[in-house]
């Protein structure tokens, strides 16, 4: 008989498995391939009987972020050399213990998580997670390139509780548990258009927990591509955002900046790409702008041609500027209208 799990009744987030529906015979099987499909490869081991397994997961997509919610029964889940080498694209996870404690051990470092804890975990090192009375946790994972941590800065932070000292760290679990619970966010618009600012906290979580005074700390070589990601960041609406301009802003050559970048993973105008056409996507979706031509918004986030802009927006997102717009336009309307039918009737 399967142990009864806490409800997930809040979880604005779209079911991805539950052992319930699974034929008994095939669960262990099943459930290892779903928790692999929906986080990283793992394997696990359950402290209870085959029966007695229960875990209900559901999660979504946050742009090329991934947020999961998993409630299982007491179990041990290992993340091998073996799994760790074979990833395709290096990652960080970041996990907030929701109920039950939990064990973890990663370089070296064994942590004990109770509710409210935040651990940020690489993906590409082993590690090992134990809970002995069941556990209830979100997660996030994060394409490593995207965070743009060195080797260094990643090795100093990851394993470690982040706890109830670090302020940052505390608005953080709360906005991961609104951000996964409220139902009126997931209505509003796509989960994706909180993609740039989850990142944007993760860093900060994990900078305020490296110190104030840990570029300055680090040899410059070490957080040469954190500063550079760090200032490509804040000029994505700079049309002449060029990697020579990018280089001469941190004094080095431009070879020796694609050099830099490869180590992290991270193309260039690839990442510039990416990154200005989600932009624009976020801008397009929010009913504050709906005044705003296409065409100006493009060209404010660095796109000179709409055209250009128009069709590589298409081949990123499966549709036009246009139809995106329309379609939040449509989905903010339904929204007001099933929530508030009286002030939707008076705005039209």
């Amino acid at each position: 008989m399967a142990r009864s799990l806490p409800s997930d009744h809040n979880s604005s987030l779209p079911e991805l498995f539950d052992t319930a529906t699974m034929p008994p015979g095939d669960r262990l099987r099943l459930l290892r391939d779903a928790m692999g499909s929906a986080a990283v490869p793992v394997e696990v081991l359950h402290h209870v009987g085959p029966d007695e397994v229960s875990a209900r997961g559901t999660g979504g997509r946050l742009g090329r972020l991934s947020i999961l919610t998993v409630t299982t029964t007491p179990l041990t889940v290992r993340r091998t050399v073996r799994l760790a080498r074979a990833d395709p694209e290096p990652s960080i996870i970041v996990e907030l213990q929701l109920a039950g404690r939990r064990s973890v051990v990663q370089y070296n470092r064994r942590t004990v998580l109770s509710p409210g804890d935040l651990i940020l975990l690489d993906a590409r090192r082993p590690y090992l997670s134990t809970s002995q009375d069941g556990n209830h946790q979100h997660s996030v994972r994060v394409p490593r390139a995207d965070l743009a941590l060195t080797d260094h800065a990643l090795a100093r932070v990851a394993g470690l509780r982040l706890g109830p000292r670090n302020p940052v760290a505390n608005l953080a679990a709360a906005y991961l548990t609104r951000l996964v619970g409220d139902q009126r966010l997931a209505a509003e618009a796509d989960l994706d258009v909180f993609e740039a600012p989850t990142i944007e906290l993760i860093r900060a979580v994990v900078a305020t927990q490296l110190g104030a005074g840990v570029l300055a700390g680090e040899p410059m070589e070490n957080t040469l591509a954190l500063r550079i990601m760090e200032f490509t960041r804040q000029h994505l609406t700079d049309p002449d955002l060029t990697a020579a301009k990018i280089a001469a802003a941190q004094n080095i050559s431009v070879r020796h900046l694609y050099t830099t970048l490869s180590r992290s993973g991270i193309v260039l105008g690839e990442w510039i790409r990416v990154r200005r056409l989600e932009g624009c996507r976020r801008e397009l979706a929010r009913s504050a702008t709906a005044g705003r031509t296409i065409s100006a918004i493009a060209h404010a986030w660095g796109f000179g041609d709409a055209t250009h802009f128009s069709r590589t927006f298409r081949e990123a997102f499966g549709m036009s500027p246009r139809e995106w717009r329309a379609l939040h336009q449509h989905k903010q309307r339904a929204y007001a209208l099933t929530n508030n039918p009286i002030d939707a009737d008076v705005a039209s």
